[in-house]
């Protein structure tokens, strides 16, 4: 059974699927810092030195690990992808579920679609 079968089975659960749509938000919030970052060839140092945060802020948001971010953060970050944070309100029977838009990427993929970049020296941040 391949991944996406297994999901569409669970998905027939109306608990799971519930489950499943609480996190979508999230889910796409972390898709899309991801995409534009690969899309600007930038690392999440680049990101994070251009925001003004540790690159642990930016690896969390990325992962979903320890909630979600505050709005300030999320500016930042934007502002570093030079792109615009847009945040709305949508009716909940509105979310759409489909496999292309919930397919994150692989590094593989990403590279292929948007090119390598060469990674760059780490740097430590400290507590100011």
């Amino acid at each position: 059974m391949t991944y996406k079968e297994h999901r569409k089975e669970l998905l027939k659960d109306k608990t799971v699927r519930a489950e499943y749509e609480k996190l979508l938000p999230e889910y796409e919030l972390a898709r899309s810092i991801i995409e534009q970052r690969l899309r600007k060839k930038m690392t999440q140092e680049d990101i994070a030195q251009k925001a003004g945060i540790p690159q642990s802020t930016v690896s969390r948001i990325e992962g979903l690990t320890h909630g979600l971010p505050k709005l300030s953060t999320l500016k930042k970050i934007a502002n570093a992808l030079d792109a615009k944070l847009i945040i709305k309100l949508q009716p909940k029977d509105s979310y759409i579920i489909s496999a292309k838009e919930e397919k994150p990427l692989t590094i593989g993929e990403s590279q292929k679609h948007y090119g390598k970049y060469p990674r760059k020296s780490k740097k430590r941040y400290s507590k100011i």
